[in-house]
């Protein structure tokens, strides 16, 4: 019986490592549900910023794929790697770019489409110019409440 049991728990470590130690480093294009939990995933470990370039990245494929056919993306992003699908990204909107399309024509350039242009893309030249405006404007000078927020008296009967 003791047997059985050792087994029985040898054979559910091996099951549960495998869930444990599994580490996808690309995306998973067999469906749709797939390849966004792939994502989802794959964005856990990157910085803000490194999310909003991926994300770019990987929502203008998904666009420029369309056009193509419904069945042209995900077998496109199978298998890639983040830096992949950024790489992937930058190359074809530059293609497009140059070849005049006039959704991505207005950007001029993967940088400015990403935001990381100095006017990303928008004509806004003041934007390094804006200031931080601080949190709270207000300070305290004092602990003692003003006279007219003192809480009312019981009255007295």
């Amino acid at each position: 019986m003791k047997l059985i049991f050792w087994v029985m728990g040898f054979l559910a470590v091996i099951y549960f490592m495998s869930a444990f130690t599994h580490s996808s480093r690309g995306i998973d294009g067999s469906s749709q549900r797939s390849a966004a939990n792939s994502v989802k995933k794959l964005k856990r470990y990157m910085t803000t910023q490194q999310q909003h370039i991926f994300e770019t990245s990987y929502g203008v494929l998904g666009a420029i794929k369309s056009k193509e056919g419904p069945d042209a993306f995900l077998p496109f992003v199978d298998g890639k790697n983040p830096d992949e699908i950024i790489d992937l990204a930058r190359v074809e909107v530059s293609k497009r770019i140059a070849a005049g399309d006039p959704d991505l024509v207005k950007y001029g350039s993967w940088d400015n489409l990403v935001g990381l242009g100095t006017e990303a893309g928008n004509g806004n030249s003041d934007a390094n110019q804006r200031t931080v405006q601080p949190l709270r404007n207000s300070t305290r000078s004092g602990r003692d409440p003003a006279p007219e927020a003192t809480p009312a008296a019981p009255a007295a009967q």
